[in-house]
């Protein structure tokens, strides 16, 4: 976006339908890609099970659209994940005129912080999270019942952790952001931890799956990001006096 003028709110409205039109571009490349792959991904996403080497688990497809529609479900999600870092670029380039007094050095630093933030979530929700939480809900069926959910629920179930996992992380980009302009506080976020508990304790029960451990394997790192926040804000407060 140029910032040699200023530009008209028909203008803005240009620039955000170029900026949405290159986001629908890249998205329809990488889930044209990712549907040709799907299998190669769906394996990816079925190793938590497999390592588990379980013989009473099996997925399977109970409609007659099921299978084309778990590639495109595999296809949508992958399109999410590996188009995010593009969709932020963007979005940064796309509000960095709004915010004159933030340097583009400091958007550079945030977009990749950000980015950074997002891969180690999403990480954490496949590594740690989706097999954790598979295990629970396998050991609740009894060794001589075949557990067979369907496919598509379980993709689904998948890319929804990881995503929200991701995304979550990106809460000391948001305080980092907010603190620069002044916003929020280290006194204020400091004075709100004790609110923030309860909240990330209901934020943890609604993102993730109807389990007590689910909930807390999502809970306890946004309280750990929460106080990484609370650094970064209580560092931007002194170099910033």
């Amino acid at each position: 976006m140029s910032s040699s003028h200023k530009m008209t709110f028909i203008e803005h409205l240009e620039e955000l339908r170029w900026v949405l039109m290159r986001i629908m571009v890249v998205n329809f490349v990488i889930i044209c890609i990712s549907f040709y792959y799907s299998n190669i991904l769906q394996n990816i996403l079925l190793q938590p099970i497999n390592s588990m080497n379980l013989s009473n688990f099996q997925l399977q497809d109970i409609k007659i659209t099921s299978p084309f529609m778990s590639k495109i479900v595999i296809s949508l999600f992958t399109a999410i994940l590996i188009s995010f870092p593009y969709v932020i670029f963007e979005l940064y380039r796309f509000i960095h005129p709004v915010f004159s007094q933030i340097s583009k050095t400091f958007i550079f630093f945030l977009y990749v912080f950000s980015v950074f933030l997002f891969l180690i979530g999403c990480f954490f929700g496949y590594k740690y999270l989706l097999p954790v939480s598979i295990t629970f809900f396998v050991k609740l069926v009894d060794t001589d019942v075949i557990f067979a959910p369907e496919r598509i629920s379980y993709i689904f179930y998948s890319y929804w952790l990881i995503i929200v996992c991701g995304l979550v992380y990106q809460l000391p980009v948001i305080t980092l952001f907010l603190t620069k302009l002044r916003i929020i506080t280290y006194y204020y976020l400091k004075q709100m931890r004790p609110y923030s508990i309860v909240l990330f304790l209901v934020l943890g029960a609604f993102l993730s799956p109807p389990d007590p451990l689910s909930q807390l394997l999502l809970a306890v790192p946004l309280l750990i990001l929460y106080e990484i926040s609370i650094m970064i804000s209580y560092f931007f407060r002194v170099t910033n006096e």
